[in-house]
């Protein structure tokens, strides 16, 4: 290989061993400062924990920013060099590499998906991670935070959860210079800024949330890999009707403890219901679940139509929604994507005194928030359910209304638009 082929692979070889790659960070961090930003240059990053995946605000602002003039925009990746599915592959740098650490330092804009600690954070191959730190003032920084909080998070968790979460002092110490951090209405915003405590509260932007114009978008002007999601999940459901069921994480100190096992019984019962009415079952559980057992096992799928909708399959959450004609939670904030459909709801809350007193807990009581049936135990949840489908149609009463309002300043398509402009403002393209 000549030399200039060497170099050229030395560039872009990943770094992979913390004995090189911490101090070259602490290296990067004075490089960092020197080199001057372009503000045409923005920075997107693959989600921190589902690797290779370009997904919700961060895939809808890209799509937004395809031959928009006065701005390149760069997805960062890491541990993969493969381009996430529909995305320019001449747009995508691994950032574990020189190469991704020099465009990283280029880059005057940063659309962050998390926190710089998350969506940065490189793997070594002895087990630690590290993150670049950015010289934040120097740039637009803009936290694309990807959905509305029903679940107290951050400066609002209870203490032992917020010690954790601000184990990473550099992630507490960054929300005071976000330039911009994204929410869906007013009373949102507010929700937002006590939880990014010390951000300042103006900078809190009632944009409305980028993704959720997947939500109503003609579908002709979906992206192409929501578009083949979407005839994916048709093809599941082949002609019957979607009860799609997502609960919400729980902690690992009590998730196998507390997490819902639908029993045999149980599943035969939910299985007569939803054939009775030509419907299916898509289980979509949160991506960091930390039990099994929400899909029976597959000698009792025979019992109920059910469906995996998982993240490993569905990389997005708004074909699936499209698609629904009923929403099944606990307490996931899935249900308020729902809200801008017009879908019905319905709360599965077997364990709702525990999570409000001694999990995550909630921003607000379920009786203001939540503008369907609560059920508290399986029964009560099949009930419901069955009520609800046998419905002729939904129309959305006076509450379900008022919720929508508490959280949706906007229930159109022009999310990203918003939110470009703000940036654009801030950068000066």
């Amino acid at each position: 290989m000549r030399a200039g082929g060497i170099l050229r692979a030395a560039w872009r070889r990943r770094i992979a061993h913390a004995w090189t790659g911490i101090p070259l960070l602490a290296l990067w961090r004075l490089l960092d400062l020197l080199v001057p930003k372009r503000r045409d240059h923005w920075a997107l990053f693959a989600h921190p924990l589902k690797p290779g995946q370009l997904v919700e605000n961060a895939r809808a602002v890209h799509e937004a920013l395809r031959g928009e003039p006065g701005v390149r925009t760069w997805v960062f990746v890491r541990g993969t060099s493969t381009p996430p599915p529909g995305v320019d592959p001449d747009t995508v740098v691994e950032l574990g590499t020189l190469a991704g650490l020099w465009r990283l330092a280029r880059c005057g804009v940063l659309l962050l998906t998390n926190s710089t600690s998350m969506d940065m954070s490189l793997a070594w191959s002895n087990g630690g991670f590290s993150a670049p730190r950015p010289w934040l003032r120097r740039r637009v920084v803009v936290n694309l935070w990807h959905g509305i909080p029903l679940k107290r998070l951050f400066a609002l968790a209870n203490p032992e959860q917020r010690r954790h979460g601000d184990r990473n002092r550099f992630r507490r110490l960054e929300r005071r210079h976000y330039d911009g951090l994204v929410a869906s209405s007013d009373v949102d915003a507010h929700a937002m800024a006590a939880i990014f405590h010390p951000l300042p509260p103006e900078r809190v932007w009632a944009t409305g949330l980028p993704r959720n114009d997947f939500l109503v978008q003609p579908e002709a002007d979906l992206p192409a890999p929501l578009r083949a999601e979407l005839e994916r999940v048709r093809a599941l459901c082949a002609g019957r009707r979607l009860v799609l069921y997502a609960p919400t994480y729980r902690d690992a100190s009590v998730a196998r403890e507390l997490g819902y096992h639908f029993s045999a019984a149980e599943i035969a019962a939910l299985g007569r219901v939803l054939e009775r009415h030509g419907a299916v079952l898509g289980v979509r559980g949160h991506y960091l679940a930390n039990a099994g057992g929400l899909l029976p096992e597959a000698g009792a799928q025979a019992a109920a139509p059910v469906l995996d909708l998982g993240h490993a399959r569905f990389h997005e959450i708004a074909p699936l929604l499209r698609h629904s004609s009923l929403v099944v939670t606990d307490y996931s904030s899935v249900y308020i994507d729902a809200l801008y459909l017009d879908l019905p709801v319905l709360s599965f809350a077997y364990d709702l005194d525990h999570y409000r007193d001694h999990q995550n807990g909630l921003l607000y009581d379920m009786e203001l928030a939540f503008p369907g049936p609560v059920a508290r135990d399986f029964d009560g949840m099949l009930r419901e359910l069955d009520r609800l489908l046998s419905l002729p149609a939904f129309a959305p009463d006076a509450h379900y209304r008022q919720v929508q309002r508490l959280f949706f300043r906007h229930l159109d398509a022009g999310n990203t638009g918003r939110v470009i402009a703000r940036v654009r403002q801030l950068a000066g393209v």
